[in-house]
């Protein structure tokens, strides 16, 4: 596993997370077994307690570990790890939210993949549920005209499989293989956005750099959903996050008229009546003021420094 060699390209595996050092350890530890091709882990930590970050760093050795002093938000706290690694020469970067795990030979197929088209920017795995082994939680995502909104695809049932190679449009980053001359010419993740709608964004700017995204169905994980937010939109955070990320993903990409326009933004209004309930409502607009009001920052450069000081804990 760990180290790559000289015949192999650089492949960094980047893990998130924040507190739930056990998810942390049962990822980084898939990601260990990983086989056919050699794997660096870099463990980012986004401001949990210091015993969560020392229990990671006590049980898989092998992981380097950086931390956030403070929780930053998902793009932020990303931002930190994907840059150190591409600082570090990472050809490939396996992003991963700690409540996921991986197949042994998920990360080999998605750079097999990468190394038979340099026009592959994202490759994204099918994502499973982890409770339903069998059952897809992500296969990528879609745009649907009417109403017009990006939709994730998701099994029904175990016989919903997405199991061709595809071209998507959107791509999950719950967990995906990130070409690292994509993230230097692309940038980075919004570094404006909490969570929510930082990957669209993402894919987006990737498919305007003039790369694909692309489903490699043999490539297979498995997500805790819900596993850190818990309550997801029954959490009255869920939707001032939600509605603030809109905002921004709105005035980031104005011009694109058929996910940016009024119809909707009616039909994202209308979600957190009926998936919230009323009270989801004011919530959801308040995140729209905030996200309407603030200062943007530009999707920061891997090369440049980050506004998050970051902590080396077991550095490279």
């Amino acid at each position: 596993m760990t180290h790559p060699d000289s015949k192999s390209p650089s492949v960094w595996a980047v893990v998130l997370g924040w507190n739930h050092a056990e998810d942390t350890i049962e990822c980084l530890r898939s990601l260990q077994a990983s086989h056919g091709i050699p794997v660096r882990l870099l463990y980012t930590d986004n401001g949990s307690t210091p015993d969560q970050v020392e229990k990671v760093a006590r049980e898989v050795p092998e992981a380097l570990v950086i931390r956030h002093p403070r929780n930053v938000g998902v793009p932020r706290g990303f931002n930190g790890g994907l840059a150190y690694a591409l600082r570090h020469g990472a050809d490939y970067l396996f992003m991963a939210n700690n409540d996921t795990t991986v197949a042994p030979d998920c990360v080999r197929l998605l750079v097999d993949a990468g190394e038979r088209d340099p026009r592959a920017g994202f490759l994204m795995p099918r994502i499973f549920y982890y409770d339903q082994k069998d059952l897809v939680w992500s296969a990528g995502s879609r745009f649907r005209p009417f109403p017009p909104a990006v939709v994730m695809r998701k099994g029904r049932t175990p016989a919903d499989t997405f199991d061709r190679e595809e071209v998507l449009g959107f791509s999950s980053l719950c967990t995906v293989l990130m070409r690292g001359q994509t993230l230097k010419d692309a940038g980075l993740m919004d570094p404006n956005i909490v969570f929510y709608y930082e990957d669209y964004d993402l894919s987006l700017r990737i498919r305007d750099a003039g790369y694909t995204i692309q489903l490699i169905p043999a490539g297979r994980s498995w997500h805790k959903v819900a596993r850190i937010t818990r309550e997801g939109p029954s959490n009255p955070a869920f939707w001032r996050n939600y509605g603030r990320s809109v905002a921004i993903f709105r005035r980031r990409h104005r011009d694109r008229r058929w996910l940016t326009g009024p119809v909707s933004l009616a039909y994202l209004v209308l979600r957190a009546a009926v998936e919230g309930k009323p009270r989801a409502v004011p919530l959801f607009l308040e995140g729209l003021r905030e996200g309407r009001a603030v200062e943007l920052q530009p999707a920061p450069r891997w090369d440049e420094p980050l506004p998050d000081p970051i902590e080396v804990v077991r550095g490279a």
